[in-house]
Protein backbone atom coordinates (compact mmCIF):
# COMPACT_ATOMS: atom_id res chain seq x y z
CA UNK A 1 0.00 0.00 0.00
CA UNK A 2 1.29 3.49 -0.83
CA UNK A 3 2.37 5.88 1.92
CA UNK A 4 -0.41 7.75 3.69
CA UNK A 5 0.30 11.15 5.23
CA UNK A 6 -0.06 11.58 8.98
CA UNK A 7 -3.08 13.88 8.74
CA UNK A 8 -5.04 11.15 6.89
CA UNK A 9 -3.58 8.19 8.73
CA UNK A 10 -4.52 9.56 12.16
CA UNK A 11 -7.81 11.19 11.17
CA UNK A 12 -10.46 10.85 13.94
CA UNK A 13 -12.93 7.98 13.41
CA UNK A 14 -14.93 8.33 16.64
CA UNK A 15 -16.33 11.27 18.59
CA UNK A 16 -13.88 10.74 21.46
CA UNK A 17 -10.95 11.01 19.03
CA UNK A 18 -11.83 14.56 17.97
CA UNK A 19 -9.37 16.88 19.76
CA UNK A 20 -10.47 20.14 21.33
CA UNK A 21 -14.15 20.05 20.29
CA UNK A 22 -15.69 18.26 23.27
CA UNK A 23 -18.56 20.76 23.52
CA UNK A 24 -19.73 19.95 19.98
CA UNK A 25 -19.17 16.18 20.15
CA UNK A 26 -21.12 15.97 23.39
CA UNK A 27 -24.06 17.88 21.89
CA UNK A 28 -24.16 15.70 18.76
CA UNK A 29 -23.92 12.50 20.81
CA UNK A 30 -26.85 13.57 22.98
CA UNK A 31 -28.87 14.47 19.89
CA UNK A 32 -28.24 11.03 18.35
CA UNK A 33 -29.00 9.29 21.64
CA UNK A 34 -32.33 11.10 22.07
CA UNK A 35 -33.15 10.85 18.34
CA UNK A 36 -33.37 14.64 18.01
CA UNK A 37 -31.74 14.81 14.60
CA UNK A 38 -31.95 18.11 12.73
CA UNK A 39 -32.34 18.19 8.95
CA UNK A 40 -29.44 20.72 8.52
CA UNK A 41 -26.22 21.49 10.40
CA UNK A 42 -23.68 24.27 9.89
CA UNK A 43 -20.12 23.66 11.12
CA UNK A 44 -17.97 26.81 11.23
CA UNK A 45 -14.39 27.44 12.24
CA UNK A 46 -10.85 27.87 10.94
CA UNK A 47 -9.06 25.30 8.82
CA UNK A 48 -7.94 21.91 10.09
CA UNK A 49 -9.82 21.79 13.39
CA UNK A 50 -12.20 18.87 12.69
CA UNK A 51 -15.28 20.17 10.85
CA UNK A 52 -15.32 17.66 8.00
CA UNK A 53 -14.06 14.84 10.22
CA UNK A 54 -16.91 15.46 12.68
CA UNK A 55 -19.39 15.51 9.80
CA UNK A 56 -18.12 12.10 8.63
CA UNK A 57 -18.27 10.65 12.13
CA UNK A 58 -21.84 11.85 12.52
CA UNK A 59 -22.78 10.38 9.14
CA UNK A 60 -21.29 7.03 10.17
CA UNK A 61 -23.06 7.15 13.53
CA UNK A 62 -26.42 7.73 11.85
CA UNK A 63 -25.98 5.06 9.16
CA UNK A 64 -23.89 2.45 11.04
CA UNK A 65 -25.28 -1.08 10.83
CA UNK A 66 -23.72 -2.12 14.16
CA UNK A 67 -23.44 1.05 16.29
CA UNK A 68 -21.34 0.83 19.43
CA UNK A 69 -23.59 2.85 21.67
CA UNK A 70 -23.45 6.27 20.03
CA UNK A 71 -20.16 5.82 18.14
CA UNK A 72 -19.89 3.97 14.80
CA UNK A 73 -18.34 0.53 14.65
CA UNK A 74 -16.03 1.48 11.73
CA UNK A 75 -16.11 -2.13 10.43
CA UNK A 76 -19.51 -2.50 8.82
CA UNK A 77 -20.08 -1.90 5.13
CA UNK A 78 -21.58 1.54 5.57
CA UNK A 79 -18.79 2.74 7.89
CA UNK A 80 -16.07 1.46 5.58
CA UNK A 81 -17.64 3.04 2.52
CA UNK A 82 -18.11 6.40 4.27
CA UNK A 83 -14.51 6.34 5.52
CA UNK A 84 -13.27 5.58 2.00
CA UNK A 85 -15.51 8.27 0.49
CA UNK A 86 -17.43 5.92 -1.83
CA UNK A 87 -20.79 5.62 -0.09
CA UNK A 88 -23.84 6.10 -2.29
CA UNK A 89 -25.84 7.54 0.61
CA UNK A 90 -23.24 9.98 1.98
CA UNK A 91 -22.11 12.48 -0.64
CA UNK A 92 -19.27 14.92 -0.01
CA UNK A 93 -19.52 17.96 -2.28
CA UNK A 94 -16.85 20.62 -2.70
CA UNK A 95 -18.63 23.96 -2.62
CA UNK A 96 -15.77 25.72 -4.38
CA UNK A 97 -15.99 23.59 -7.54
CA UNK A 98 -19.76 22.99 -7.48
CA UNK A 99 -20.92 26.47 -6.73
CA UNK A 100 -23.31 27.20 -9.59
CA UNK A 101 -27.06 27.02 -9.77
CA UNK A 102 -26.92 24.04 -12.16
CA UNK A 103 -25.16 21.87 -9.58
CA UNK A 104 -27.69 22.86 -6.92
CA UNK A 105 -30.54 21.91 -9.28
CA UNK A 106 -28.97 18.48 -9.69
CA UNK A 107 -28.73 18.26 -5.92
CA UNK A 108 -32.43 19.08 -5.56
CA UNK A 109 -33.23 16.22 -7.93
CA UNK A 110 -31.05 13.77 -5.99
CA UNK A 111 -32.67 14.44 -2.62
CA UNK A 112 -35.92 12.92 -3.90
CA UNK A 113 -34.44 9.41 -4.04
CA UNK A 114 -34.41 7.36 -0.81
CA UNK A 115 -31.16 5.86 0.57
CA UNK A 116 -30.04 2.53 -0.92
CA UNK A 117 -28.94 0.61 2.20
CA UNK A 118 -28.80 3.28 4.93
CA UNK A 119 -31.20 5.12 7.18
CA UNK A 120 -30.38 8.60 5.86
CA UNK A 121 -29.05 10.26 2.73
CA UNK A 122 -26.49 12.77 4.01
CA UNK A 123 -25.06 15.61 1.91
CA UNK A 124 -21.82 17.12 3.26
CA UNK A 125 -21.03 20.39 1.46
CA UNK A 126 -17.55 21.69 2.31
CA UNK A 127 -16.71 25.40 1.92
CA UNK A 128 -20.37 26.14 1.42
CA UNK A 129 -19.73 29.90 1.49
CA UNK A 130 -18.32 29.58 -2.04
CA UNK A 131 -21.79 28.98 -3.50
CA UNK A 132 -23.21 31.79 -5.60
CA UNK A 133 -26.14 33.89 -4.49
CA UNK A 134 -28.39 32.19 -7.06
CA UNK A 135 -27.29 28.76 -5.83
CA UNK A 136 -28.17 29.68 -2.24
CA UNK A 137 -31.57 30.93 -3.34
CA UNK A 138 -32.22 27.69 -5.23
CA UNK A 139 -31.33 25.71 -2.09
CA UNK A 140 -33.63 27.62 0.26
CA UNK A 141 -36.86 25.70 -0.31
CA UNK A 142 -35.21 22.28 -0.22
CA UNK A 143 -33.28 23.22 2.91
CA UNK A 144 -36.40 24.44 4.69
CA UNK A 145 -38.57 21.39 3.97
CA UNK A 146 -36.32 18.49 2.93
CA UNK A 147 -37.51 14.87 2.75
CA UNK A 148 -37.42 13.00 6.05
CA UNK A 149 -34.53 10.82 4.89
CA UNK A 150 -32.23 13.76 3.95
CA UNK A 151 -29.72 15.53 6.21
CA UNK A 152 -27.51 18.44 5.13
CA UNK A 153 -24.18 19.15 6.85
CA UNK A 154 -22.47 22.36 5.76
CA UNK A 155 -18.86 23.22 6.65
CA UNK A 156 -17.28 26.64 6.18
CA UNK A 157 -14.43 28.83 7.29
CA UNK A 158 -16.32 32.03 6.37
CA UNK A 159 -19.74 32.01 8.06
CA UNK A 160 -20.21 35.74 7.45
CA UNK A 161 -20.43 35.09 3.70
CA UNK A 162 -23.39 32.77 4.10
CA UNK A 163 -26.84 34.41 3.74
CA UNK A 164 -28.83 34.77 6.95
CA UNK A 165 -31.70 32.88 5.34
CA UNK A 166 -29.46 29.80 5.09
CA UNK A 167 -28.06 30.12 8.62
CA UNK A 168 -31.52 30.45 10.13
CA UNK A 169 -32.49 27.06 8.66
CA UNK A 170 -29.50 25.26 10.22
CA UNK A 171 -28.20 24.31 13.62
CA UNK A 172 -24.91 26.19 13.88
CA UNK A 173 -21.86 24.77 15.67
CA UNK A 174 -18.76 26.94 16.05
CA UNK A 175 -15.55 24.91 16.23
CA UNK A 176 -12.75 26.36 18.36
CA UNK A 177 -9.08 26.61 17.64
CA UNK A 178 -7.21 23.82 19.40
CA UNK A 179 -4.92 24.78 22.27
CA UNK A 180 -1.17 24.29 21.93
CA UNK A 181 -1.17 21.94 24.90
CA UNK A 182 -3.74 19.63 23.28
CA UNK A 183 -1.85 19.67 19.98
CA UNK A 184 1.43 18.77 21.71
CA UNK A 185 -0.20 15.83 23.51
CA UNK A 186 -1.69 14.48 20.28
CA UNK A 187 1.57 14.94 18.36
CA UNK A 188 3.42 13.13 21.13
CA UNK A 189 1.17 10.08 20.66
CA UNK A 190 1.73 10.17 16.89
CA UNK A 191 5.52 10.45 17.33
CA UNK A 192 5.52 7.45 19.67
CA UNK A 193 3.46 5.44 17.19
CA UNK A 194 5.88 6.37 14.40
CA UNK A 195 8.95 5.64 16.61
CA UNK A 196 10.28 9.19 16.19
CA UNK A 197 12.51 10.81 18.81
CA UNK A 198 11.36 14.43 19.20
CA UNK A 199 11.28 16.67 22.26
CA UNK A 200 8.22 18.45 23.64
CA UNK A 201 9.92 21.81 23.04
CA UNK A 202 10.04 21.07 19.30
CA UNK A 203 6.43 19.88 19.36
CA UNK A 204 5.49 23.15 21.07
CA UNK A 205 7.15 25.07 18.23
CA UNK A 206 5.14 23.01 15.76
CA UNK A 207 1.91 23.68 17.67
CA UNK A 208 2.52 27.44 17.76
CA UNK A 209 3.35 27.44 14.06
CA UNK A 210 0.07 25.63 13.33
CA UNK A 211 -1.91 28.40 15.08
CA UNK A 212 -4.56 26.10 16.51
CA UNK A 213 -5.01 23.84 13.47
CA UNK A 214 -4.44 20.12 14.06
CA UNK A 215 -4.11 19.28 10.37
CA UNK A 216 -1.43 21.96 9.92
CA UNK A 217 0.44 20.61 12.95
CA UNK A 218 0.33 17.04 11.62
CA UNK A 219 1.54 18.18 8.20
CA UNK A 220 4.47 20.05 9.79
CA UNK A 221 5.37 17.00 11.88
CA UNK A 222 5.29 14.88 8.72
CA UNK A 223 7.65 17.35 7.08
CA UNK A 224 10.05 17.29 10.03
CA UNK A 225 10.17 13.50 10.04
CA UNK A 226 10.81 13.47 6.29
CA UNK A 227 13.78 15.83 6.77
CA UNK A 228 15.36 14.47 9.97
CA UNK A 229 14.34 10.83 10.00
CA UNK A 230 13.78 9.09 13.33
CA UNK A 231 15.42 11.84 15.40
CA UNK A 232 14.46 15.53 15.10
CA UNK A 233 16.84 18.16 16.52
CA UNK A 234 15.89 21.75 17.48
CA UNK A 235 18.13 23.20 14.75
CA UNK A 236 16.44 21.06 12.10
CA UNK A 237 13.02 22.15 13.38
CA UNK A 238 13.87 25.86 13.23
CA UNK A 239 15.33 25.44 9.76
CA UNK A 240 12.35 23.56 8.33
CA UNK A 241 9.70 25.66 10.09
CA UNK A 242 11.46 28.94 9.17
CA UNK A 243 11.43 29.96 12.82
CA UNK A 244 13.58 32.73 14.28
CA UNK A 245 15.22 31.98 17.60
CA UNK A 246 13.86 33.80 20.64
CA UNK A 247 17.35 35.03 21.54
CA UNK A 248 17.52 36.82 18.20
CA UNK A 249 14.33 38.73 19.01
CA UNK A 250 15.63 39.52 22.49
CA UNK A 251 18.88 40.87 21.05
CA UNK A 252 17.02 43.14 18.63
CA UNK A 253 14.77 44.29 21.47
CA UNK A 254 17.82 45.27 23.51
CA UNK A 255 19.18 47.29 20.58
CA UNK A 256 15.83 49.08 20.39
CA UNK A 257 15.90 49.71 24.13
CA UNK A 258 19.37 51.27 23.81
CA UNK A 259 18.40 53.10 20.58
CA UNK A 260 21.50 51.72 18.84
CA UNK A 261 20.84 53.17 15.40
CA UNK A 262 23.86 51.66 13.68
CA UNK A 263 23.05 48.17 14.98
CA UNK A 264 19.42 48.48 13.88
CA UNK A 265 20.53 49.36 10.34
CA UNK A 266 22.81 46.30 10.29
CA UNK A 267 20.04 44.04 11.61
CA UNK A 268 17.60 45.25 8.94
CA UNK A 269 20.20 44.59 6.25
CA UNK A 270 20.94 41.08 7.57
CA UNK A 271 17.25 40.19 7.62
CA UNK A 272 16.83 41.23 3.99
CA UNK A 273 20.08 39.60 2.84
CA UNK A 274 19.28 36.29 4.60
CA UNK A 275 15.95 36.12 2.77
CA UNK A 276 13.84 36.06 5.96
CA UNK A 277 10.16 36.55 5.23
CA UNK A 278 9.28 39.99 6.58
CA UNK A 279 5.72 38.99 7.41
CA UNK A 280 7.02 36.09 9.51
CA UNK A 281 9.62 38.32 11.14
CA UNK A 282 7.22 41.12 12.07
CA UNK A 283 4.65 38.63 13.32
CA UNK A 284 7.23 36.90 15.49
CA UNK A 285 8.63 40.22 16.71
CA UNK A 286 5.12 41.32 17.68
CA UNK A 287 4.67 38.10 19.63
CA UNK A 288 8.03 38.73 21.31
CA UNK A 289 6.87 42.07 22.69
CA UNK A 290 3.53 40.52 23.63
CA UNK A 291 5.42 37.98 25.72
CA UNK A 292 7.36 40.79 27.37
CA UNK A 293 4.11 42.68 28.00
CA UNK A 294 2.51 39.68 29.71
CA UNK A 295 5.60 39.13 31.85
CA UNK A 296 5.86 42.84 32.75
CA UNK A 297 2.16 43.32 33.50
CA UNK A 298 1.52 40.09 35.43
CA UNK A 299 5.00 39.51 36.87
CA UNK A 300 4.50 35.91 35.75
CA UNK A 301 5.12 33.77 32.67
CA UNK A 302 2.54 31.07 33.32
CA UNK A 303 0.40 32.34 30.41
CA UNK A 304 3.21 31.89 27.87
CA UNK A 305 3.31 28.75 25.69
CA UNK A 306 7.10 28.56 25.71
CA UNK A 307 9.81 26.22 26.97
CA UNK A 308 10.74 26.72 30.63
CA UNK A 309 14.19 28.18 29.92
CA UNK A 310 12.72 30.71 27.49
CA UNK A 311 10.06 31.68 30.06
CA UNK A 312 12.75 32.49 32.61
CA UNK A 313 14.58 34.56 30.00
CA UNK A 314 11.45 36.61 29.28
CA UNK A 315 10.79 37.16 32.98
CA UNK A 316 14.29 38.58 33.39
CA UNK A 317 14.08 40.78 30.28
CA UNK A 318 10.67 42.20 31.23
CA UNK A 319 12.07 43.90 34.34
CA UNK A 320 13.55 46.80 32.33
CA UNK A 321 10.46 47.43 30.19
CA UNK A 322 7.38 49.46 31.05
CA UNK A 323 3.97 48.19 29.94
CA UNK A 324 2.94 51.47 28.18
CA UNK A 325 6.15 51.45 26.14
CA UNK A 326 5.56 47.82 25.11
CA UNK A 327 2.03 48.66 24.01
CA UNK A 328 3.31 51.45 21.79
CA UNK A 329 5.99 49.20 20.28
CA UNK A 330 3.36 46.57 19.48
CA UNK A 331 1.26 49.30 17.84
CA UNK A 332 4.22 50.30 15.64
CA UNK A 333 4.76 46.68 14.60
CA UNK A 334 1.09 46.03 13.80
CA UNK A 335 0.97 49.19 11.69
CA UNK A 336 4.14 48.12 9.87
CA UNK A 337 2.68 44.67 9.26
CA UNK A 338 -0.54 46.16 7.87
CA UNK A 339 1.29 48.44 5.43
CA UNK A 340 3.95 45.92 4.40
CA UNK A 341 2.02 44.65 1.37
CA UNK A 342 1.72 48.15 -0.10
CA UNK A 343 5.35 49.11 0.55
CA UNK A 344 7.44 49.67 -2.57
CA UNK A 345 10.78 49.21 -0.77
CA UNK A 346 10.66 46.52 1.90
CA UNK A 347 14.21 47.17 3.11
CA UNK A 348 13.42 50.81 3.77
CA UNK A 349 10.10 49.83 5.33
CA UNK A 350 11.88 47.53 7.80
CA UNK A 351 14.62 50.06 8.54
CA UNK A 352 12.17 52.85 9.27
CA UNK A 353 10.10 50.55 11.48
CA UNK A 354 13.12 49.58 13.60
CA UNK A 355 14.38 53.18 13.79
CA UNK A 356 10.92 54.41 14.77
CA UNK A 357 10.85 51.85 17.56
CA UNK A 358 14.35 52.74 18.74
CA UNK A 359 13.69 56.49 18.69
CA UNK A 360 10.35 56.24 20.47
CA UNK A 361 10.36 58.48 23.58
CA UNK A 362 9.41 57.02 26.91
CA UNK A 363 5.74 57.12 27.81
CA UNK A 364 4.70 60.02 30.08
CA UNK A 365 1.37 59.74 31.88
CA UNK A 366 -1.05 62.57 32.65
CA UNK A 367 -0.22 62.16 36.34
CA UNK A 368 3.45 62.79 35.58
CA UNK A 369 2.56 65.95 33.63
CA UNK A 370 0.42 67.27 36.47
CA UNK A 371 3.17 66.49 38.98
CA UNK A 372 5.75 68.36 36.86
CA UNK A 373 3.42 71.38 36.69
CA UNK A 374 2.88 71.41 40.44
CA UNK A 375 6.57 70.83 41.20
CA UNK A 376 8.67 72.52 38.48
CA UNK A 377 12.37 71.69 38.34
CA UNK A 378 14.52 73.96 40.52
CA UNK A 379 17.65 75.47 38.93
CA UNK A 380 21.04 74.57 40.31
CA UNK A 381 22.19 76.31 43.54
CA UNK A 382 25.03 78.11 41.77
CA UNK A 383 22.68 79.73 39.29
CA UNK A 384 20.27 80.78 42.02
CA UNK A 385 22.97 82.37 44.18
CA UNK A 386 24.45 84.20 41.23
CA UNK A 387 21.16 85.71 40.14
CA UNK A 388 20.13 86.48 43.71
CA UNK A 389 23.38 88.31 44.49
CA UNK A 390 23.03 90.34 41.33
CA UNK A 391 19.81 91.77 42.73
CA UNK A 392 21.73 93.43 45.52
CA UNK A 393 24.58 94.65 43.35
CA UNK A 394 23.66 98.31 44.00
CA UNK A 395 26.96 99.52 42.68
CA UNK A 396 26.36 98.33 39.16
CA UNK A 397 27.02 100.92 36.47
CA UNK A 398 24.76 99.30 33.87
CA UNK A 399 21.58 101.25 33.27
CA UNK A 400 19.45 98.08 33.11
CA UNK A 401 21.11 96.40 36.08
CA UNK A 402 18.99 94.22 38.35
CA UNK A 403 20.11 96.47 41.22
CA UNK A 404 17.91 99.19 39.75
CA UNK A 405 14.74 98.02 41.43
CA UNK A 406 11.82 100.37 41.35
CA UNK A 407 8.21 99.60 42.10
CA UNK A 408 5.96 99.26 39.06
CA UNK A 409 3.61 102.11 38.41
CA UNK A 410 0.55 99.82 38.55
CA UNK A 411 -0.42 96.21 38.97
CA UNK A 412 -0.60 95.50 35.23
CA UNK A 413 3.00 96.59 34.66
CA UNK A 414 4.07 94.57 37.66
CA UNK A 415 2.46 91.38 36.36
CA UNK A 416 3.84 91.97 32.84
CA UNK A 417 7.37 92.35 34.18
CA UNK A 418 7.04 89.27 36.37
CA UNK A 419 5.87 87.08 33.46
CA UNK A 420 9.18 87.67 31.60
CA UNK A 421 11.37 86.45 34.47
CA UNK A 422 12.31 83.01 35.65
CA UNK A 423 10.42 81.57 38.68
CA UNK A 424 13.46 81.83 40.96
CA UNK A 425 14.23 85.46 40.02
CA UNK A 426 10.57 86.40 40.35
CA UNK A 427 10.47 85.05 43.88
CA UNK A 428 13.50 87.05 44.99
CA UNK A 429 12.53 90.21 43.15
CA UNK A 430 9.01 90.09 44.52
CA UNK A 431 10.35 90.03 48.08
CA UNK A 432 12.70 92.95 47.46
CA UNK A 433 10.03 94.89 45.59
CA UNK A 434 7.47 94.33 48.33
CA UNK A 435 9.89 95.68 50.91
CA UNK A 436 10.75 98.68 48.73
CA UNK A 437 7.19 99.71 47.97
CA UNK A 438 5.48 98.65 51.17
CA UNK A 439 5.77 102.07 52.73
CA UNK A 440 4.52 103.91 49.61
CA UNK A 441 1.64 101.47 49.19
CA UNK A 442 0.49 101.99 52.75
CA UNK A 443 0.49 105.74 52.27
CA UNK A 444 -1.45 105.46 48.99
CA UNK A 445 -4.10 103.25 50.55
CA UNK A 446 -4.77 105.76 53.34
CA UNK A 447 -5.83 108.37 50.79
CA UNK A 448 -8.40 106.05 49.07
CA UNK A 449 -12.00 105.86 50.33
CA UNK A 450 -13.03 102.64 52.09
CA UNK A 451 -14.98 100.10 50.01
CA UNK A 452 -18.23 98.56 51.18
CA UNK A 453 -19.99 95.50 49.84
CA UNK A 454 -22.98 97.53 48.64
CA UNK A 455 -20.83 99.55 46.25
CA UNK A 456 -19.21 96.38 44.92
CA UNK A 457 -22.63 94.79 44.28
CA UNK A 458 -23.74 97.89 42.40
CA UNK A 459 -20.65 97.73 40.18
CA UNK A 460 -20.66 93.90 39.80
CA UNK A 461 -22.31 93.88 36.38
CA UNK A 462 -19.86 96.51 35.14
CA UNK A 463 -16.97 94.41 36.39
CA UNK A 464 -18.36 91.35 34.58
CA UNK A 465 -18.77 93.33 31.36
CA UNK A 466 -15.17 94.55 31.55
CA UNK A 467 -13.96 90.98 32.08
CA UNK A 468 -16.03 89.91 29.07
CA UNK A 469 -14.12 92.24 26.77
CA UNK A 470 -11.03 90.04 27.12
CA UNK A 471 -12.54 86.70 28.15
CA UNK A 472 -16.27 86.17 27.46
CA UNK A 473 -16.42 82.73 29.08
CA UNK A 474 -14.82 84.04 32.27
CA UNK A 475 -17.40 86.82 32.37
CA UNK A 476 -20.25 84.31 32.24
CA UNK A 477 -18.68 82.34 35.08
CA UNK A 478 -18.21 85.51 37.14
CA UNK A 479 -21.86 86.48 36.67
CA UNK A 480 -22.88 83.23 38.35
CA UNK A 481 -21.05 84.20 41.56
CA UNK A 482 -22.26 86.90 43.96
CA UNK A 483 -20.06 89.25 46.03
CA UNK A 484 -20.77 88.34 49.66
CA UNK A 485 -18.44 90.32 51.90
CA UNK A 486 -15.22 92.31 52.00
CA UNK A 487 -12.68 92.02 54.76
CA UNK A 488 -9.59 94.15 54.51
CA UNK A 489 -8.37 93.75 50.93
CA UNK A 490 -10.07 90.39 50.32
CA UNK A 491 -13.39 90.17 48.47
CA UNK A 492 -15.38 86.99 49.07
CA UNK A 493 -17.42 85.69 46.11
CA UNK A 494 -20.04 83.00 46.82
CA UNK A 495 -21.11 80.32 44.34
CA UNK A 496 -24.06 78.01 44.79
CA UNK A 497 -23.56 74.34 45.61
CA UNK A 498 -22.79 72.41 42.41
CA UNK A 499 -21.05 75.35 40.67
CA UNK A 500 -17.57 74.09 41.48
CA UNK A 501 -16.47 74.31 37.87
CA UNK A 502 -17.38 78.00 37.67
CA UNK A 503 -15.56 78.65 40.94
CA UNK A 504 -12.39 76.88 39.80
CA UNK A 505 -12.48 78.69 36.48
CA UNK A 506 -12.55 82.06 38.27
CA UNK A 507 -9.66 81.06 40.55
CA UNK A 508 -7.61 79.93 37.54
CA UNK A 509 -7.93 83.42 35.98
CA UNK A 510 -8.07 85.43 39.23
CA UNK A 511 -5.58 88.02 38.02
CA UNK A 512 -7.89 89.08 35.18
CA UNK A 513 -10.80 89.58 37.57
CA UNK A 514 -8.65 91.49 40.08
CA UNK A 515 -7.38 93.82 37.35
CA UNK A 516 -10.93 94.61 36.24
CA UNK A 517 -12.02 95.24 39.83
CA UNK A 518 -9.17 97.68 40.28
CA UNK A 519 -10.10 99.53 37.07
CA UNK A 520 -13.77 99.85 38.05
CA UNK A 521 -13.40 100.52 41.77
CA UNK A 522 -10.02 102.26 41.76
CA UNK A 523 -8.63 99.98 44.43
CA UNK A 524 -6.85 96.63 44.26
CA UNK A 525 -8.54 93.65 45.89
CA UNK A 526 -7.78 89.97 46.15
CA UNK A 527 -10.69 87.63 45.47
CA UNK A 528 -11.66 84.60 47.51
CA UNK A 529 -14.19 82.14 46.07
CA UNK A 530 -16.27 79.85 48.26
CA UNK A 531 -19.07 77.40 47.56
CA UNK A 532 -22.34 77.45 49.50
CA UNK A 533 -22.71 73.95 50.95
CA UNK A 534 -26.22 74.49 52.26
CA UNK A 535 -27.75 73.24 49.00
CA UNK A 536 -28.22 69.45 49.17
CA UNK A 537 -28.77 68.99 45.42
CA UNK A 538 -25.10 68.53 44.65
CA UNK A 539 -24.40 66.33 41.67
CA UNK A 540 -21.29 64.25 42.40
CA UNK A 541 -20.92 63.02 38.85
CA UNK A 542 -20.93 66.60 37.56
CA UNK A 543 -18.26 67.59 40.10
CA UNK A 544 -16.06 64.74 38.96
CA UNK A 545 -16.53 65.71 35.31
CA UNK A 546 -15.73 69.34 36.09
CA UNK A 547 -12.57 68.31 37.91
CA UNK A 548 -11.40 66.21 34.98
CA UNK A 549 -12.22 69.02 32.55
CA UNK A 550 -10.22 71.48 34.61
CA UNK A 551 -7.18 69.17 34.55
CA UNK A 552 -7.39 68.96 30.77
CA UNK A 553 -7.72 72.75 30.51
CA UNK A 554 -4.73 73.23 32.83
CA UNK A 555 -2.55 70.87 30.81
CA UNK A 556 -3.42 72.15 27.34
CA UNK A 557 -4.18 75.77 28.22
CA UNK A 558 -7.76 75.59 26.98
CA UNK A 559 -10.91 77.43 27.95
CA UNK A 560 -14.64 76.82 27.86
CA UNK A 561 -16.45 78.45 24.92
CA UNK A 562 -20.15 78.96 25.73
CA UNK A 563 -22.64 78.14 22.97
Amino acid sequence: MSYQVISRKYRPQRFDEVIGQEHICSTLQNAIKSNRISHAYLFTGSRGIGKTSTARIMAKSLNCLNPQGIDPCNVCQNCVEITAGRSMDVLEIDGASNRGIDQIRDLRENVKYPPSNSKYRIFIIDEVHMLTKEAFNALLKTLEEPPSHVIFIFATTEPLKIPATIISRCQRYDFRRISSKAIVQHLRKIAQSENVDISDDILLLVAKKAEGGMRDAESLLDQLIAFSGDSVSPDDAKKILSLIDYEYYIDIGNKIFDNDTAALFRIAGNIIDDGINLTEFLTGFTEHFRNLLIAAATKSVDMLDLPDDVKKRYLTESEKWEAPDLLRLIKILTDALATLKTSLNQRMHLELTLLRMGGMPKTVTVEDILASIKNPPIPSPGYTVKETMSLFNTGSSEPNSRADISPPKNKEDERKNESDKSPVINEVENKVTDQAVQKDSQEEEKDKPALDIRRIKDKWSAIADLVGETNPSLSSFLSVGKPESIRGKVLTIVFRNGETFHLNSILAKASIVENCIEKILGQSLKIKCIEDKSDNMKNQNEDLLNSMTKKVMDIFGGEIIPT
